[in-house]
């Protein structure tokens, strides 16, 4: 009994693994379909003149748009902001809130923001074509099972790329944007970071925020030398 049980625990595990990466997969569907339906009416919001602000150019048609596989935004707990960081504690809450590149000649020009529920996504906004280009150079090479993620630190104004194949964050690779970089001292250029391991550089740099810089006394001006009557 207890062999078969060893044996068909396994199996359960893997069985609701492929749920999960499939649940995930559905969603990633919907949000692009929603995308994709919602497209042609914020894209026409464009005004002439404002094709740079979203990175087209002048010569460039938008009616070859298409979208591209979305970003789900993650964030940090209340708990993680409040609290110390305890082990075995989880920090990291999924929201339903997704950036989905719009995709032109191959490039990622901008992005529109998704929110909503399965069967009720709707675009509520648009923009970050910088973004768009720095998240295509670390998505362009992963797997197409990937799962990709945008971790977002609002104290901090800074953001994560991240991806993982098995729907586990205790082996997600994060890496750093470039708000990232400015927000958050100490940060190595290219390096990326387990989820551990930006919970404590964000709690340092919070921590840091917090405290006041040193007030600069004002110079002493040299008092004027009295005149020497002669």
């Amino acid at each position: 009994m207890i062999q078969t049980f060893r044996f068909i625990m396994p199996l359960l595990f893997l069985a609701l693994c492929s749920f999960q990466k499939q649940n995930n997969s559905n969603k990633e569907v919907q949000v692009m379909k929603a995308a994709e339906g919602q497209m042609d009416l914020n894209l026409s919001k464009i005004k002439p003149g404002q094709e740079r602000n979203y990175g087209f150019t002048t010569f460039d048609s938008m009616d070859l748009c298409t979208v591209g596989k979305p970003y789900r935004l993650l964030e940090f707990t209340n708990d993680f902001y409040t609290n110390p960081i305890e082990e075995n504690t989880n920090y990291i809450t999924i929201t339903n809130n997704w950036r989905v590149p719009v995709v032109l000649g191959s490039q990622h020009r901008f992005l529109f923001s998704v929110s909503g529920n399965p069967g009720n996504y709707s675009i509520t906004g648009m923009g970050d074509a910088g973004l768009a280009r720095e998240l295509q150079k670390f998505s362009q090479s992963a797997n197409d099972s990937d799962e990709f993620y945008i971790l977002t630190i609002y104290p901090l104004f800074a953001e994560f790329y991240g991806q993982e194949s098995h729907n586990s964050f205790s082996e997600i690779r994060l890496i750093p944007l470039a708000s990232a970089y400015i927000a958050i001292p100490g940060l190595r250029s290219g390096a990326t970071y387990s989820l551990s391991e930006v919970q404590e550089l964000v709690k340092k740099a919070i921590e840091a925020k917090k405290k006041p810089e040193p007030v600069k006394e004002a110079p002493v001006k040299p008092k004027p030398k009295k005149k020497v009557q002669k």
